[in-house]
Order: structure tokens, then C-alpha cells, then sequence
């Protein structure tokens, strides 16, 4: 399972990467990115709503066999993320429409952390600001979201 699920998303980050969406590591995998280290039972992306970065989107799955056109009115409008499941024992990838910061989506790609892989080409992708992930789980309020700012407030030895 876990084999499969790190050849797909190498896949995606790959392909995003080559066709230049725009989307930005949240949720866990950027908890993670920042040094607390837990399970997450998705990958979550913010991305960039815009009909260019949804075409780029489209030709990303389309290369990763994937048969789709357009995607939903619910989705361009922001009121539903895309999930995608590679397989039935495999985690989700969320691309999330809505992502609540105080910011928008561009603000926050310009302050963000890049992360860069040299394997098979070069591909890269960005990952949530440490300030932006914090405000992003007061947000969300849930329990294990205010563990990731205790542990994380700890480990970057803030207040």
C-alpha cells in the first residue's frame, strides 16, 4: 500500500511541478515539513482557483491516466475540494478550494517555503509558512490542531 501511495503522489508532485500549478502543502504534511512529526490520514494542498490552474490540473491527471474534462461548478465556485483516492487502502489527496487564513491564496504562496527535489529532474513544490500553518490550526480549533501548535510552538521555541 504504502509503495503505491508514494509512486502516486511522486507522480503528482512531478507532474504539478512540471506544469506549474499553484498549490500550497497544508494540514499534516506541512505539520510535519515543520518539525513535528505525526500521522495525517490525507495530504492536503491549497490550491489556486483560477481557470488556468484548473486547466494545468486537468492535464496533470489526464497524464496520470486519469479521464477527466472539466471539473465540477462546486469546485471552480469553492464550495467542494477535489479528493483523490489512487487506490482503496490508500490515503487521500485533498486539493482544497476554501482555505481560511486572513489571507488569500497568493499572499500566501509569496511567503511560502519551497521544498525541492533533485530526483528523476528537478520538481518542487510549497509549503505553508510556519506563521500561516499556526493561524491556519487556531482556525481549524480542533484537539489535534491545537496539539500541532503546542508541539510546534515548542520545537520553534516561540511563545
Amino acid at each position: 500500500m504504502e509503495k503505491i501511495w508514494k509512486q502516486n503522489i511522486d507522480e503528482f508532485l512531478m507532474e504539478a511541478s512540471r506544469e506549474g500549478v499553484k498549490m500550497l502543502l497544508v494540514g499534516g504534511g506541512a505539520v510535519n515539513f515543520h518539525g513535528y512529526q505525526r500521522h495525517s490520514a490525507d495530504v492536503d494542498f491549497w490550491i489556486d482557483t483560477s481557470e488556468e490552474n484548473f486547466s494545468k490540473l486537468l492535464r496533470v491527471f489526464k497524464r496520470m491516466g486519469y479521464e477527466i474534462d472539466s471539473f465540477p461548478e462546486k469546485v471552480k465556485n469553492k464550495k467542494q475540494n477535489i479528493s483523490v483516492k489512487f487506490s482503496p487502502a490508500d490515503l487521500n489527496l485533498e486539493l482544497i478550494t476554501n482555505f481560511q487564513i486572513g489571507k488569500s491564496f497568493d499572499e500566501a504562496l509569496s511567503e511560502s517555503e519551497i521544498v525541492e527535489i533533485k530526483e528523476r529532474g528537478i520538481y518542487k513544490w510549497n509549503v505553508l509558512n510556519l506563521q500561516d500553518l499556526l493561524e491556519s490550526k487556531k482556525r481549524a480549533g480542533r484537539p489535534k490542531d491545537l496539539l500541532d501548535i503546542l508541539e510546534l510552538k515548542s520545537i520553534h521555541k516561540m511563545k
